[in-house]
């Protein structure tokens, strides 16, 4: 989930939890202790493709894990502030902190790998997109008047649990969107007879009313959109051939393990001489005016070997796929029911 969601969630939670022991300093300490186990970025950054995908939302991300780090933690800020709030209360505000941004990632189908070091699986619901204003924004317009309640402490409070019972209400909502997206699909694949051995669906950016359907064989992919104000209109499938073959003669075999551990079986391989380019699919399309795949997916990877080391590489999208007021305007006309 994006971070400005995480740190108002945090903020909330801090006010409900601290908020008339400590004052405002309770949603500070929310904000960042919701934070906290996105600190993992500053140690596998951005721009290394592999420990992005490896070791983002991984330890830091482990329920188990992140029971044992708040109990020192806990300890610390007890101490901090004189004992104004009891251990028990701080160790449950900061794994109320701790297993909500875990559990809230879960929900987005980027993967969360919640049960390390018993296993590395990772896990989505994909229910939610990484980024969206309609969860965000409100919580974050309830919080911001809290904060300026700077001597109401009923008030600040009762919009704190106002921005949670918010959260909870809109999260409740995706996974009834998510039952109606799965059972569209499903008649879609059926009607359309779509030779898919698998399949997920996920709201697209920003919202939860515009979704996006992947299918997978060992030789297809298949992708569709569809919105959810217009479910009678029929899914439009597009598909592509996944290339396996391309995978398996790769010399970067660590790298495609990577990636197949990340995205399968919702990968596409395409050579370019020495270079494999493979893409995670399960992402959706970007653009979906655009029929080339560098055009089209954003989770664009380059695989080679440079000087006999294995090297993989990661292309950003193309300006026009990040023009923002071209793609809200996109966006919008896809909601309300234009197909491609």
């Amino acid at each position: 989930m994006d971070s400005l969601s995480h740190i108002v969630i945090g903020a909330a939670i801090g006010e409900v939890f601290l908020g008339k022991k400590i004052g405002r300093w309770g949603m500070l300490l929310g904000a960042i202790a919701k934070s906290v186990p996105d600190f993992d970025l500053f140690v596998t950054g951005l721009t290394d493709p592999r420990a992005y995908m490896c070791d983002h939302r991984a330890h830091t991300h482990s329920l188990f894990i992140e029971a044992l780090y708040a109990i020192p933690i806990a300890w610390v800020l007890v101490k901090l502030f004189k004992q104004k709030v009891s251990f028990k209360r701080m160790l449950i505000f900061l794994l109320a902190c701790l297993w909500g941004h875990s559990l809230l990632d879960w929900c987005t189908n980027f993967g969360t790998q919640l049960l390390l070091p018993f296993t590395n699986e990772n896990y989505s619901l994909n229910t939610l997109a990484i980024v969206d204003l309609l969860f965000t924004l409100p919580m974050l317009i309830l919080v911001v008047i809290a904060v300026f309640h700077r001597k109401n402490i009923v008030r600040r409070n009762t919009l704190a649990k106002a921005a949670l019972v918010y959260c909870f209400a809109y999260l409740g909502l995706t996974f009834i969107n998510k039952v109606q997206a799965e059972n569209l699909v499903q008649e879609s694949i059926t009607k359309n007879n779509i030779p898919a051995t698998a399949h997920m669906t996920n709201p697209t950016m920003l919202n939860n009313v515009l979704w996006y359907a992947v299918g997978s064989n060992d030789s297809t992919v298949f992708i569709g959109e569809f919105s959810l104000l217009h479910k009678q209109n029929p899914i439009t499938w597009h598909s592509y051939p996944r290339h396996q073959q391309l995978m398996q003669q790769c010399k970067s075999k660590k790298d495609v393990e990577i990636l197949r551990w990340f995205s399968d079986p919702y990968t596409i391989a395409q050579s370019d001489g020495d270079t494999l380019n493979m893409y995670a699919v399960k992402f959706g399309r970007t653009n979906m005016q655009e029929s080339e795949l560098q055009k089209t997916f954003i989770f664009h990877y380059k695989l080679y070997q440079k000087e006999g080391i294995e090297t993989m590489g990661m292309l950003e999208a193309n300006e026009k796929n990040m023009n923002f007021k071209e793609t809200l305007n996109d966006l919008w006309e896809r909601i309300c029911g234009r197909r491609y």
